[in-house]
């Protein structure tokens, strides 16, 4: 029934299948070091490789489409969604930026904080965001669709005045108007993280170039070259720069490419802060630059491509979210987060760090308020104080908002449940205090409805 088969045949064939897998090995090892050579190879070792992950992913993703955002610590299953512990008088909005794990779909709901009830929702259609442009010629977005219709977000969300939204999702840069229909997109780069506000009122943003804007030829191979973008309020851009180029012109070299083995996501920029006043310690324009996978925060002054100052500490370990709350103060999310031989771990709880420029000290803020909650995250967090002393601290991986008054009393604690008990993650909340940005919104809800809203 069966042919026999010479010994020789099956020792050579055992022989040709172990030196084909050395040199896929070696194709894909070479790969992931950042080579260039045999790309039309490497892509297709890269598929090869790919191919159990991904039918892990779709299985995955059938079974919980929020599989990305979901929670599994199970901290807060117990914690009811909304806790309103005193009556404190709060005012202003919150863009609350979550993924909903009862339509399966990433929204962002503006609350009104005097009656926590939620007056709109954004919820975009992801076809229309991927097709918003021609992506499919774009090479650096070639990921794109995977990253819409899996991991889609609105990430940091800004309210315009006009009521409309800009955000990103890992992603090109999109503003959509209070009826979800999209304005503007800028697909220059991928932009990521934060979303902040200068004098002139332009973005500032994080981004990644590909290809990389390093000047250096032993360096222009670098995969992850993080970078700062200025877009203008219609989305088009202003001034771009690698942060990796601005850490070698001012002599930091040695902090990127001194270890021992070469990392891509050496910087890991996650926030950048414009100041927008002159003071006695920065000038108006200047940027303050969060760095996680420097630990370190870093002041940086466009105009003259100079870093001021470089922020490094045993009070900074991986932090996210760097505010300035007075003319000679800035306010650290410190995650306190160190990589250990098993992997990473969060020691105790996170932090909020202060650095006063006059006596060059740092102190932590808010002690009571943070070891008493245990508010704690991994990924992500952010700190917004407000302009009456209360102050907001996010929890992002596992899903948790906490609102403080002055006194580090905790005035109202939202969980991201869905109804299945199930807790999923935000992507950074903001509350608005800007009373024409309120005023505005307010007089839009009353006048626009929206006949393209899945939900209201």
């Amino acid at each position: 029934m069966f042919k026999k088969i010479e010994i020789w045949i099956l020792y050579l064939s055992f022989v040709i299948f172990f030196i084909v897998l050395i040199l896929f090995g070696s194709i894909l090892n070479h790969h992931y070091l950042g080579g260039t050579k045999f790309k039309p190879i490497q892509k297709v070792a890269k598929f090869i490789a790919q191919i159990p992950s991904n039918l892990k992913r779709i299985i995955i993703q059938a079974k919980e489409p929020g599989i990305y955002y979901i929670d599994k610590s199970n901290r807060f299953v117990d914690k009811p969604i909304s806790k309103i512990f005193l009556k404190d008088k709060l005012s202003g909005l919150l863009l609350l930026p979550r993924y909903d794990g009862d339509i399966h779909e990433f929204v962002v709901e503006v609350i009104d904080l005097r009656t926590f009830k939620v007056l709109h929702k954004f919820m975009p259609d992801k076809k229309e965001i991927l097709n918003s442009f021609n992506y499919k010629n774009d090479e650096q977005f070639k990921a794109l669709p995977s990253f819409i219709n899996e991991r889609f977000k609105m990430w940091h969300p800004y309210l315009e005045e006009n009521g409309g939204l800009v955000f990103n999702s890992n992603s090109p840069l999109y503003k959509i108007d209070f009826c979800d229909n999209i304005e503007w997109v800028n697909h220059d780069f991928t932009f990521h993280h934060s979303l902040e506000i200068d004098h002139e009122n332009n973005y500032w943003a994080p981004v990644t170039f590909n290809p990389s804007l390093i000047k250096d030829d032993a360096f222009k191979n670098h995969g992850g070259d993080d970078g700062i973008s200025k877009i203008s309020p219609n989305g088009k851009t202003l001034y771009k720069k690698s942060l990796t180029q601005i850490l070698i012109d001012n002599g930091y070299k040695h902090l990127l490419y001194s270890q021992r083995s070469y990392h891509n996501d050496i910087i890991h920029l996650n926030d950048i802060q414009p100041t927008l006043n002159d003071g006695p310690y920065w000038n108006k324009g200047d940027l303050f630059l969060s760095s996680k996978g420097l630990s370190a925060i870093i002041h940086y002054r466009p105009s003259t491509n100079k870093i001021i100052n470089m922020l490094r500490s045993p009070f900074l370990s991986q932090q996210h979210d760097v505010d300035i709350v007075n003319d000679n103060t800035i306010y650290i999310f410190n995650n306190n987060r160190y990589q250990i031989p098993s992997g990473y771990k969060l020691f105790k709880n996170s932090k909020i760090i202060s650095y006063n420029f006059k006596t060059q000290k740092y102190s932590e803020e808010y002690k009571f308020a943070t070891s008493e909650n245990e508010m704690k995250t991994d990924f992500g967090g952010l700190f917004q104080l407000l302009d009456n002393g209360n102050f907001m601290t996010e929890e992002q991986e596992h899903g948790r908002l906490l609102i403080f008054n002055k006194e580090e009393e905790l005035i109202w604690e939202f969980v991201n449940k869905s109804k299945k008990n199930k807790v999923y993650a935000l992507r950074w909340s903001r509350i608005i205090e800007d009373q024409n940005i309120i005023k505005n919104f307010n007089k839009k809800l009353e006048n626009t409805k929206c006949s393209n809203k899945k939900f209201n």
